[in-house]
């Protein structure tokens, strides 16, 4: 057989999203309903194959052929993602699947439970579960990557005054506990594709706060921690996947020290309860605008730049009423 000649750029490739809900529980490509997602590029997933290469007893000191073993059915497939966020429906289903929350502007609502999905049962909640395919540009040359039964883990949003014009950026890492398809030659020549229309920028923000404060923001992350419990036992992965025990929230930002954040570092030390008020705002309607009403320091540092700066750390805290956080993404 003859060697290629061709040769494949790693940006040819494509990442395509879709509810489970939406695809009917049907596995792999929908092709006309998925959703690209505008990444920076597609990494390989970590396949997590399990394998035994000890040296049994008998003669010699080597690995004998018998004793090799692989399993490729009980593990978790995890495949992270990153690149510009958009407005869009197909980078919402990462934050709607995290918050399980597909109701409007996506929250964590106070008293948060996790959802639990039995793999191989009707996706009827569109938050449950997703379906993510590495596509290629060329099917007949090369493969398609497809994961069904994805959950998110963990999501963060951010934004840098200094990159991109402050442009927000997402990063996710995604988890399955079903047997992936590396061999797909399906197309998804008919789905969505992201616009330029639909990105967030920083300067669109007002009305910016901190622990009540007003402040000069020069960057933010927040991020969405909750990790995924995979259970039991079936020909093609695990049966369930359900939710660790705590979802948390945390706000990682950077602000300018000045008359309105002077108080911050001594608020950090001395504090005895959470703050109840604005801890964390941004203003940006139906462009990911947060909300935090209620957090707690977990750190204030000087940051030595050209001007004085303030790294401050939060993480929101459920009071029985309010959201953990809440995303701004309808009109």
């Amino acid at each position: 057989m003859a060697t290629s000649a061709k040769a494949f750029s790693p940006k040819e490739f494509r990442c395509f999203i879709i509810s489970d809900a939406t695809n009917a529980g049907t596995s792999g490509i929908h092709d006309g309903n998925m959703h690209q997602l505008d990444v920076d590029s597609v990494g390989f997933p970590s396949l997590n194959v399990t394998q035994a290469l000890d040296v049994r007893s008998g003669a010699g000191h080597t690995l004998k052929d018998e004793d090799f073993f692989q399993d490729n059915v009980m593990r978790t497939v995890e495949l992270s993602l990153a690149g510009t966020l958009h407005n869009d429906t197909g980078h919402k289903l990462l934050l709607q699947n995290i918050c399980n929350d597909v109701s409007g502007d996506i929250a964590v609502a106070t008293g948060f439970t996790g959802t639990s999905q039995k793999y191989g049962a009707a996706v009827t909640n569109a938050a449950s579960s997703l379906t993510v395919v590495i596509q290629p540009s060329d099917v007949s040359d090369q493969r398609g990557l497809e994961f069904t039964g994805m959950v998110v883990t963990n999501m963060t949003i951010s934004a840098d005054a200094g990159t991109e014009g402050g442009r927000y950026k997402f990063s996710a890492t995604l988890q399955s506990g079903v047997k992936p398809d590396l061999n797909s030659t399906a197309a998804a020549s008919a789905s969505t594709p992201y616009a330029n229309t639909t990105h967030s920028l920083l300067s669109n923000g007002s009305g910016i706060k901190v622990m009540n404060s007003d402040v000069v923001l020069n960057s933010f992350t927040a991020t969405i921690d909750h990790p995924a419990v995979f259970t039991g036992v079936t020909s093609t992965g695990y049966e369930v996947v359900s939710r660790g025990a705590e979802c948390a929230v945390t706000i990682d930002c950077q602000v300018k020290y000045d008359a309105e954040t002077k108080t911050l570092v001594n608020g950090f030390d001395t504090q005895t309860a959470p703050n109840g008020t604005s801890s964390f705002v941004i203003t940006n309607n139906n462009a990911f605008g947060i909300a935090i009403d209620n957090a707690v320091y977990t750190n204030v540092a000087y940051s030595e730049g050209d001007v004085m700066m303030l790294d401050i750390s939060l993480k929101s805290v459920d009071d029985g009423t309010d959201a953990l956080i809440t995303f701004d993404v309808t009109a």
